[in-house]
Order: structure tokens, then C-alpha cells, then sequence
């Protein structure tokens, strides 16, 4: 646990918070906003606190395992976590120890975790049924499994026609980025494995694309943890725009 996240450095900040909280109310007089600022920015520098490490608190962390642990993820992987961060407004980090981290704003992402996990089982079942059976006759397990992952780049693509992007409100974007500066300060941008690469695609592998694509139009996604309803949730089709690896303690 960094410091910033330690219960007793919690504490100091949410009172820097409630004293920031009372200047910035409008039914504050001015002797009141003036003296709770005051207060705010003397526990401030006796407790060593940052305006950073007060904005990061309006945000949080979730993490879902992906059951494996890989330096590089797959495309398709990558991609259908980053459409599920961009669906609910959340930074998408991913671990080298087989983790995807959502954060966003309470309770965001909670329930982004919750989306990429169904999704993530749907998608790889339909991945194991799709080599059983379509793929089948293939015998070169490379070629299998290069094609299998056209297939699952297809089914994200068809998720993402289904759905759309959540806005982060104002203010969000300096409190995500604060939490996430704080508790990952050395990140790089994460590489991929894409075993499709600077290839140009035959007829039937385009097949394979164009059947995950229709197959991934299926997909079902219902309200879950945080959410009140039974409709289904609403996920960002948008490209990546941030997709990082977390390697403090994990790479030299």
C-alpha cells in the first residue's frame, strides 16, 4: 500500500477535504471560506499533503484477474478491455501479473470490472467453439490460433457497434489522472501481441473476422454491480485513446 492510501494518511486528507469542501461552499460566508481555507493550507503543509493527492481521492481503483499471467496481452484482449475503460469513463492500466485495473469515478469502476469480466467469458467461450468447430481441419496449431484470434478481434468489433461512450463529468479527468500519477508512477505503453501483424489477409481469414464480428453483435451485458435496472449497459465503441502497463516493481 503507498503512503497516499494508508489509513492514517487518508484520514489527514479528508480533513484537508472537508475544510477545502466548506471554502468552496456557496452558503459559506466570507469570514468562513476564509477561514476554513486557511486551516486547509496549514494542515496542508504540516502534514505535507499535495492538492494531487487531495483531487485523487474523488477517485477509485478495481481490478479484475484474467486468470493468466502474460507480459503481453493479446489484441483482442486489450482491446475489449480498453472499449470497457472508455464505456465508463475509467483509465485502463494493465499488470504484468494478470490483472486489468479500472479507474474512474465511484462506482464506475466497479461496474467496469463487473462488464469485462462477462464479456471476457463470453468471448472466450465463444473462442474455444469457434477452434472446435469451425476450425477444426486446421492442423497447424499456429495457424489455429492465429485465426482464432481474428475471430475475437471480430467479436469486439461487434460489441463495440452495440454500444457507447460514457462522458467523464468536469473535473473527473484531474482527479483520475492524480490517482493514477500517485499509485502507478512509472508506467509505459502497453505493446500488444498481435499475431495477425503486417499481414495481408486471405478470403477465408477475413471470414474468420467477419464471424466474430457478427457473433460478437450478440453478446449480452445486463445491468450489474452499482446498477439499478435490468437493461443492458451502455459500452463505448471509441478507439483507445490510453491503454498503459503498470511495471513499478514488475520490470527493471
Amino acid at each position: 500500500m503507498s503512503d497516499h492510501q494508508s489509513p492514517e494518511r487518508i484520514k489527514r486528507i479528508e480533513r484537508v477535504r472537508k475544510l477545502l469542501a466548506v471554502a468552496r461552499d456557496p452558503g459559506a460566508t466570507e469570514h468562513e471560506a476564509a477561514t476554513a481555507l486557511e486551516m486547509a493550507r496549514k494542515r496542508m503543509e504540516e502534514d505535507g499533503i499535495s492538492d494531487q493527492e487531495c483531487r485523487a481521492r474523488d477517485a477509485c481503483e478495481n481490478k479484475t484477474d484474467r486468470g493468466t499471467r502474460a507480459e503481453k496481452p493479446p489484441k483482442w484482449e486489450c482491446n475489449l478491455a480498453g472499449l470497457i475503460g472508455r464505456a465508463f469513463a475509467c483509465d485502463t492500466i494493465f499488470d504484468t501479473s494478470g490483472t486489468w485495473s479500472f479507474i474512474g469515478i465511484d462506482p464506475l469502476p466497479e461496474v467496469a470490472s463487473y462488464a469485462f469480466d462477462v464479456l471476457h467469458r463470453q468471448l472466450v467461450r465463444a473462442r474455444r467453439a469457434y477452434i472446435a468447430n469451425t476450425l477444426k481441419r486446421v492442423t497447424v496449431r499456429a495457424n489455429k490460433v492465429r485465426r482464432a484470434d481474428l475471430f475475437c478481434d471480430g467479436w469486439v468489433a461487434g460489441v463495440a457497434k452495440k454500444v457507447q461512450r460514457m462522458a467523464r463529468r468536469p473535473g473527473d479527468d484531474d482527479a483520475v489522472n492524480a490517482y493514477t500519477a500517485l499509485t502507478y508512477p512509472s508506467l509505459v505503453d502497453l505493446s500488444p501481441r498481435d499475431r495477425n501483424a503486417d499481414r495481408n489477409l486471405r478470403d477465408y481469414e477475413r471470414r474468420d473476422w467477419a464471424t466474430g464480428r457478427q457473433d460478437g453483435q450478440s453478446a449480452e451485458l445486463h445491468n450489474g454491480v452499482g446498477v439499478g435496472s435490468a437493461a443492458p449497459l451502455q459500452i463505448s465503441a471509441d478507439p483507445l485513446d490510453r491503454m498503459v502497463e503498470a511495471t513499478k516493481g514488475l520490470m527493471p
